[in-house]
């Protein structure tokens, strides 16, 4: 088996732990206002705070200056293709131009994970019969794993992770919101240093004058830090070598040539211990990672007085 190992870094490290810190950060909207006081395109209420991630502000993507709402993220003029009173004849699709976007962009020194996004939604009588949500990892491509988490009849979910409003003549009260909708982003959000982007989409809406809202936005997730580290970059010169690259019968090697080692810990990018191996001592160690999944690894390497970590990437 041909494993491909990319993206190599060495850590020396102090402190052994690796923190983790869950958040749930809400975006809520209460400073979105409309009519003649509008906020414009872009959520004014202050964003969620968490350690270790920055939350971007809500913005409104091809839509006109001022929301339909006060409240709530709320516009008309989404994709056509319902007709009033009828459940069963759709011909719309998303409009890659019309979209709410937020991005959360991990602090320097952590990586950030998002377990899911859970959010409130709601339609006008004439407002868009499918929503889902897209991400940045494949330039807003594919839905992301959509579900409902609590249980609703009014909304359910379709192939290809659509989420939709099930009966056209249920008439929302004034105010009345629809619980449940939950994106479970997947490990493309997972151990990530990179800022991630998601765009929120609707469709489907039988008039122009429809309007879809969000409200109570909520980022599941944590942030890690490896405490007490210095970065520094993989080179010949580096402590430790891991080789061959590609791997061309699952296994790779990794040699020091003056530092002796007791032990190899694999952890994946959750943090989670993935495998723990003993070395006796020696200066080199064969490693076997043909049973790994694609993704991002932390290889622990503990000699006698410190410990080292390299970072590396199976891409096959």
């Amino acid at each position: 088996m041909i494993k491909k190992l990319l993206s190599f870094s060495l850590i020396f490290i102090i402190n052994q732990s690796i923190n983790a810190q869950a958040f749930n950060g809400m975006y809520h909207f209460t400073g979105v206002m409309t009519g003649s006081a509008s906020t414009g395109t872009v959520d004014p209420t202050p964003p969620p705070t968490a350690n270790g991630v920055t939350f971007g502000a809500f913005t409104a993507n091809g839509f006109t200056a001022s929301p339909s709402a006060n409240g709530v993220f709320a516009w008309s003029a989404w994709p056509l293709g319902a007709t009033n009173g009828d459940d069963m004849n759709f011909s719309g699709a998303i409009d890659p131009a019309r979209y709410f976007e937020v991005t959360l962009t991990p602090n320097g020194g952590n990586t950030v994970t998002i377990n899911s996004i859970n959010f409130n939604m709601s339609r006008s009588a004439t407002g868009p019969r499918n929503w889902a949500v897209r991400g940045n990892a494949d330039t807003y491509a594919a839905n992301l794993q959509a579900s409902i988490v609590t249980s609703n009849t009014n909304i359910t979910t379709q192939a290809a992770n659509q989420f939709f409003w099930a009966l056209d003549s249920y008439t929302v009260t004034g105010g009345k919101q629809e619980v449940g909708s939950s994106i479970s982003p997947g490990t493309s959000y997972a151990g990530q240093t990179n800022p991630m982007t998601f765009r929120f989409y609707a469709w489907n809406a039988e008039g122009n004058a429809g309007t879809f809202r969000i409200d109570t936005v909520v980022f599941n997730g944590f942030t890690s830090v490896i405490a007490g580290t210095k970065k520094i970059d993989y080179d010949l010169n580096s402590a430790f070598k891991i080789f061959p690259n590609p791997s061309k019968d699952g296994a790779v090697t990794i040699k020091s040539n003056n530092i002796t080692f007791q032990a190899v810990e694999v952890y994946n990018a959750l943090g989670q211990l993935v495998t723990r191996r003993k070395n006796e001592g020696n200066y080199q160690f064969k490693l076997d990672v043909s049973e790994f999944s694609k993704g991002a690894y932390f290889i622990k390497i503990i000699s006698d007085e410190k410990v080292f970590t390299e970072r590396i990437i199976i891409t096959e």
